[in-house]
């Protein structure tokens, strides 16, 4: 059991060491790279900055790209390309989308590509102030409206502004197709490859001027790790579960009577869920329906019993998983699909896995009277409960015949009742007379 347990906390710290690296891990396409051309010459020529946006496109991402604007002149760029796949706004305004692009002091292309990419929502209007419009054959271009897919949406001034913007009334609502984009003049050609994308932009005419890009170099723009995570984490599946592990990491810990890595992780993975919900539509009475829920399982695994208690935990569980998120974009909501796994998973964590977990506790309490006769450091002052550190584990202890014992001296193990470690000091003389509680403290766990 106690294999099992220290597996259980290296897994949660696993995971969330998993979700900083896949956040934080640079993109693929950060290297700067040249075209077979160029390298053939073996001279530079004209650089083309490559700025990947992809998926919602918040606040983190509209800044990252109004500074790749900023600089690339700066920087020697002959033309800036945006590669777009794009679903909506989350906390922007439209109209911004489109000033960033018009303030460029270089030609702004827009490729919405490869295959099967997106410009919809606050996205689309890219397309309404970009020099040169270029889609992949399968793209899909539209609906604009509504642009903003979060919270605070003004329907009239979103539609006013598509009115201004000059993009064909059939994106308003409607979608199409590359081909359907060429047709209606918003894209000037089709290409189905970046290289194709540059290439095609050769002898085009952009700000009064012809683009030369013959023997091009491609500079791949990568954002800072930070906007990265930031970028990531406005993701309701993702937010959902966070929530989830936070939650398995926690409840685990609560019942542990020291803080450990479980705990630690679970405190972590928490506060990411909570930047993730503040970012997010979320629909609050939703999310007190499913922090209730578990709270209630959690009583409910405490007190080892299975009945009415834990159908309402799953009712709101499951009610909570269901409304967490609210936006008319399905890509920001949670998939009823994981809504329903979501619930089972927290009936089968909490119902069986933890519940077997704390009848072994009971049983063989994880070899805490091993720590019979350890020596450790009081971390908070004991009065006489508090915290003491023994050999870098953190553990829950109590001053054996009460007093205060203030933080760091030593003190013995002489026993462990109900998980709680049962201490004297190593010098009498420490000792204090016990003061009063402001409120009282929290009962031991039952045995």
């Amino acid at each position: 059991m106690n294999h099992l347990l220290r597996l259980l906390q290296v897994l949660c710290l696993g995971a969330l060491l998993a979700l900083v690296a896949g956040l934080g891990a640079p993109s693929a396409l950060a290297r700067p790279t040249a075209s077979r051309t160029a390298l053939a010459q073996g001279t530079p020529g004209p650089t083309v900055e490559v700025f990947d946006l992809s998926g919602v496109l918040d606040g983190s991402m509209l800044g990252d790209l109004r500074a790749a604007m900023a600089g690339a002149e700066r920087r020697g760029a002959r033309v800036l390309l945006v590669q777009l796949d794009g679903f909506g706004g989350l906390g922007v305004d439209p109209a911004e989308v489109a000033r960033v692009v018009a303030q460029a002091r270089v030609p702004v292309a827009v490729w919405v590509g490869p295959r099967a990419a997106r410009a919809s929502g606050a996205a689309a209007f890219l397309l309404s102030t970009a020099d040169v419009v270029a889609v992949s054959r399968q793209a899909r271009i539209g609906p604009a409206l509504p642009a903003e897919l979060g919270r605070g949406r003004d329907a009239r001034a979103e539609a006013a502004l598509f009115g201004n913007a000059g993009l064909p009334a059939m994106i308003e609502r409607g979608t199409v197709d590359g081909a359907g984009a060429e047709a209606l003049r918003l894209a000037d050609y089709q290409a189905e490859s970046l290289p194709d994308a540059v290439r095609q932009l050769d002898g085009l005419r952009a700000d009064g001027r012809t683009l030369e890009v013959t023997g091009f170099q491609v500079r791949f723009l990568s954002p800072p790790l930070l906007d990265r995570v930031r970028h990531g984490l406005a993701n309701p599946t993702l937010a959902y579960l966070l929530l989830l592990a936070a939650a398995a990491c926690l409840s685990f810990e609560w019942f542990q009577p020291g803080f450990g890595v479980a705990g630690v992780a679970g405190l972590l993975v928490a506060l990411l869920g909570v930047y993730s919900l503040a970012v997010l539509p979320t629909n609050w009475l939703a999310l007190v329906a499913l922090v209730a829920g578990m709270a209630a399982l959690t009583a409910d695994t405490a007190r080892g019993g299975l009945g009415l208690l834990t159908l309402g935990a799953a009712a709101l569980t499951g009610t909570g998983s269901w409304w967490l998120f609210s936006s008319p974009s399905p890509l920001l909501r949670v998939d009823g699909r994981l809504a329903v796994l979501g619930t089972l998973w927290s009936l089968v964590w909490f119902v069986v896995i933890l519940t077997v977990l704390l009848r072994s506790q009971r049983q063989a309490p994880m070899g805490t009277q091993a720590l019979v006769g350890a020596h450790g450091v009081v971390r908070s002052v004991l009065n006489p409960g508090g915290i003491v550190v023994i050999d870098g584990a953190v553990w829950r202890a109590e001053l054996a015949g009460g007093g205060l014992l203030p933080t760091g001296q030593r003190v013995r193990v002489d026993d462990v009742v109900n998980g709680i470690l049962q201490v004297s000091a190593e010098d009498p003389a420490a000792v204090r007379p016990e003061r009063k509680r402001l409120r009282p403290a929290r009962p031991a766990p039952r045995g």
